[in-house]
């Protein structure tokens, strides 16, 4: 780097991602033979990542290889020892010690896995990976943590040598306690690689290790640290299924002490004094082994937060072993918990891995943006709501392709699928003129079954004729080529989606059952009587029941009931097709089901949950239970998926008013994930910004303006109103991305523009676009713009100071939906025109 350059950026910027700066993980991989200071090795075909030369240099086929011989040795550890140069650090004798350590381990987990009727488990090559790497490092630990110490800043040296001094990595202290400065290992795996069967060995590892070598003291507790409830609930139901005992963390009850107990506490609960519902942290004393469930929460917060704080205290002088799959982005701005965790994260399977090597879906992901720009909406409701409705278009085909295949699917353990909705508030913060994000997508689907003619309409629309964005293109375009093939009416298809998505093929009114019995949940229902489609699991459900018991489209009740349509979701017996809620799906609930996410308001400022959200949906136990996606498997002869079976493989995502677009963009970028282009593109397109406070040109002169319809001939300065006219855009914003295995089906197809003519016009509530355009003046402080009824009217009747991207049938009177279409454009076109003239050169 030049002088110029450090100087232009700073130079105490770090430019480094973090994935380059994990000196635990290359110290580990050098054991291999495998030298690198920045994660990376050359290779005739260019650079490569650590894992992937490791891969290349023990020939390991992620399918081929997996499993034990028939003396009980993973094939793993011949693939390792064969090729492995006569190694000093790791000689065969020692691998095959390793090894027969995991063995062992896993031995006794599938002993109890059997009896409770769970399949045994068969390491994947990044898991065993995973396990022989604490092998070596709990190994080196307990024998000689002074030459552990030394060793891995020898790695930190040749780091730092090659990297500029704001990325550096501080070595550690050779002459200080050399346990207290390893005794945390942090684990980066992407959601749905294992990391709770990981987190059992660990415990059974770090179990064999301090009875081998004696010199440690004994623990005074195991503790699981876990975000919430619901995950403690998860992790509990996880250890009883491996044999090993363990039990929620009571404050009133006794306190275990048993070696074989494990305690798992919410981290909430956790206090530095103690209090009514919380516990000192001291009073667990120091000598823990810590398991902290969801890791990146602790880094969010700072190294000096109260996460960080109670861990490190718990476990000063025990050991601590952290989990997540979005280290990356927890660090990402904090040089602190980056040299932290470049210093204990173990073994790094972030999703670009994962993806890479075929595991987990494919995803499609789409963006509606909603927000208001200072010129008025930038997407009509009308285009909300095809959108939508393409939305459960994508998730009807989904079930539709399943029950089609679903004997030919049983080898590739798909599941049922599921919508799952998700908003990013509930009931918090709502005013008399807001609904909250799933109030809203109850009335979305309240609208849907109650207005057949309409959704008949929009069903033809979206299969027929797509939704363009901004740029022309018919953002749907591919998306429903099964449905279109099976040759249904738009009545057909909205009679069959009545039958299987909603449960009852008669329609009728959306009905919720706040169910007693079963804390948070409510039962939605299309009539009285039929089953369930749907569950809401929120805090409080009382108070969103009473929200929705305002609205007359919405029918609330409750009644009795024993058990959880929730915790049974993925029970085969679920009528649960639809799955609404706030955040908390990014943690503490697992499903194989998910297959379309609607996301409303999610993104803004929630960092790593963004990612974790993802996760929910593109786990895929796939062909064999090998968690591949079937284009990435070598199949056998007579096993053939069916032609769709992409669709079935892939996670729809639709984002609405959500900033989930550049998160998950950032988070790609991050991890190195290659993915088709997104595209984007404002439906609101203005030259500058507009001034939305006092102190425009006119206020500057003093000026008082009366809006009027531009004239050259008796209004001078409006010429410029006529040479560059008002642009509005109707066509909706939409970004997308797709993952490469993906195809675009976009088509590049031209705008229609058009204008609204006296018929359109005389169907508009002037009385109400003046009070709008009255209320924008208002809010922008322009009290020297004067407006008037016959003003709005004369503008409104000239097209000649705008021009109108819209498709045709937008403008088309074939439903009295259209005017309200109308109503908003012609608001939207007066607000841009009103900002526009107030700026009018003097």
């Amino acid at each position: 780097m030049t002088k110029r350059e450090t100087k232009r950026r700073g130079d105490d910027r770090q430019q480094v991602p973090f994935a380059r700066k994990l000196a635990l993980n290359q110290w580990l991989f050098t054991l291999f033979g495998l030298q690198s200071s920045d994660g990376y090795v050359d290779d005739p075909r260019g650079r490569m990542p650590l894992l992937g030369a490791f891969k290349e240099k023990f020939g390991i086929d992620t399918d081929a290889i997996e499993g034990l011989d028939e003396n009980n040795v993973h094939h793993f550890y011949y693939a390792l020892a064969d090729r492995m140069e006569n190694s000093e650090t790791l000689p065969p004798e020692v691998l095959l010690a390793y090894d027969r350590n995991i063995v062992r381990h896993t031995r006794q987990l599938n002993e109890a896995r059997l009896v409770k009727g769970e399949e045994s488990i068969t390491w994947k090559y990044f898991q065993y990976l995973t396990l022989l790497f604490t092998e070596v490092f709990l190994d080196h630990y307990f024998r000689d943590p002074d030459a552990l110490v030394k060793s891995l800043n020898r790695q930190i040296e040749a780091y730092n040598a090659t990297h500029p001094a704001s990325d550096r990595v501080p070595p550690m202290n050779e002459e200080a306690d050399a346990r207290h400065q390893l005794n945390k290992l942090a684990y980066w795996m992407a959601t749905g690689s294992g990391k709770t069967l990981v987190m059992q060995m660990n415990i059974l590892q770090y179990r064999h290790y301090s009875e081998k070598h004696g010199n440690h003291a004994p623990l005074n507790r195991i503790l699981l640290l876990t975000p919430n409830e619901g995950l403690s609930r998860q992790h509990l139901e996880a250890f009883d299924v491996a044999g090993m005992r363990a039990g929620l963390f009571r404050k009133d009850g006794r306190h275990h002490r048993e070696w074989q107990e494990i305690e798992i506490i919410d981290i909430h609960k956790l206090g530095s004094e103690m209090g009514e519902k919380t516990i000192a942290v001291n009073a667990f004393e120091g000598n823990n082994l810590v398991l902290v469930d969801e890791g990146h929460r602790g880094a969010t917060r700072g190294k000096e937060g109260a996460w960080m704080r109670f861990r490190n205290a718990l476990c000063e002088n025990g050991f601590s072993f952290e989990y997540s799959a979005t280290f990356g982005q927890a660090v990402k701005g904090d040089r602190g918990m980056s040299n932290h965790y470049a210093r204990s994260v173990l073994f790094d399977y972030s999703y670009r891995f994962f993806y890479s090597d075929g595991y987990g879906k494919d995803f499609q992901i789409l963006n509606l943006d909603l927000t208001e720009a200072t010129s008025g909406k930038a997407t009509s409701e009308n285009d909300r709501e095809l959108y939508l409705v393409g939305c459960l278009l994508a998730f009807y085909q989904q079930q539709r392709l399943f029950r089609k295949h679903k004997e030919r699917l049983r080898p590739f353990h798909l599941e049922k699928p599921l919508w799952v909705f998700v908003g990013g508030g509930v009931t918090a913060g709502l005013g008399k003129k807001e609904a909250s994000d799933i109030l809203q997508i109850l009335l979305f689907l309240a609208r849907f079954i109650g207005d057949r003619q309409g959704s008949v309409a929009r069903i033809a629309r979206v299969l027929n004729d797509g939704v363009r964005d901004a740029d022309g293109r018919d953002i749907f375009a591919g998306r429903f080529g099964y449905l279109n093939d099976c040759h249904l009416s738009a009545e057909q298809v909205f009679d069959a989606i009545l039958a299987s998505l909603f449960n009852n093929p008669a329609g009728g009114l959306l009905h919720l059952e706040n169910l007693k019995g079963a804390p948070g949940e409510i039962a939605l229902k299309l009539g009285s009587d039929s089953q369930p489609f749907g569950v809401i699991n929120v805090g409080n459900d009382t108070q969103l029941c009473k929200l929705c018991d305002e609205r007359e489209e919405l029918v609330v009740t409750e009644r009795a009931f024993s058990g959880s349509l929730f915790r049974d979701i993925n029970k085969s017996s679920s009528t649960v097709n639809l799955l609404i809620g706030s955040k908390k799906f990014t943690e503490g609930w697992d499903s194989w089901r998910v297959s379309t996410m609607g996301l409303m308001n999610v993104g803004s400022g929630e960092g790593s949950q963004i990612i974790q959200l993802f996760g929910r949906g593109v786990r895929l136990k796939g062909y064999d239970r090998c968690l591949k996606r079937s284009s990435k498997v070598q199949l056998p002869e007579e096993v053939e998926p069916p032609e769709e079976m992409r669709e079935l493989e892939t996670l729809n995502i639709f984002g609405i008013k959500a900033d989930y677009m550049a998160r998950f963009r950032d988070f790609l970028e991050d991890e190195g994930v290659s993915f088709l282009g997104h595209h984007a593109a404002r439906s609101v397109k203005t030259s500058k910004p507009v001034s939305t406070r006092p102190g425009t040109a006119s206020m500057k002169r003093g000026m008082i303006l009366t809006l009027r319809k531009p004239s050259a001939e008796h209004d001078e300065p409006t010429q410029h109103l006529i040479e560059s006219p008002v642009v509005l855009n109707w066509y909706p914003e939409i970004q997308a991305i797709r993952s490469q295995d993906i195809r675009s089906g976009n088509v590049e197809k031209g705008r229609n523009e058009g204008h609204l003519t006296a018929k359109h016009v005389c169907l508009l509530d002037l009385d109400a676009l003046y009070f709008e355009l009255h209320r924008f003046k208002v809010e922008r402080a322009w009290y020297h713009l004067t407006i008037s009824k016959e003003a709005i009217w004369e503008l409104l009747h000239d097209s000649s100071w705008y021009r109108l991207l819209i498709p045709q049938k937008e403008l088309v009177l074939d439903s009295f939906e259209k005017v309200h279409i109308w109503q908003e454009v012609a608001s939207a076109l007066l607000k841009r025109y009103a900002a526009r003239y107030d700026r009018l050169p003097g």
